[in-house]
């Protein structure tokens, strides 16, 4: 099993919840994801704008962005991953 600190987004889809993270951009600890938020917010949200253009459905709603405690298992039959220790940094509009 391993872990990162990652960042997510939560969406809303047809009324149902989709969240996606980021395993490209980790981090040791949650201060330094919320410091690299800082100071790439309009980045972040442009490439989160771009990601939902052409992976998610027109209708998706931003609900959340922020950095959480992720955990994996790449080496076993399951990828499935945990989330914990969610911090919100950005809520709730349409992109």
């Amino acid at each position: 099993m391993k872990w990162a600190i990652v960042f997510y987004a939560l969406f809303s889809v047809n009324g149902e919840s989709v969240e996606h993270i980021s395993w490209g951009l980790t981090f040791p600890h949650h201060e330094k994801c919320i410091e690299f938020y800082a100071s790439n917010e309009q980045r972040l949200i442009s490439g989160i704008d771009d990601f939902k253009q052409f992976q998610l459905p027109k209708e998706a709603v931003l609900l959340e962005v922020g950095c959480a405690h992720a955990m994996a298992d790449f080496d076993g039959p399951s990828e499935e991953n945990v989330l914990t220790l969610k911090m919100p940094l950005y809520t709730g509009e349409q992109i």
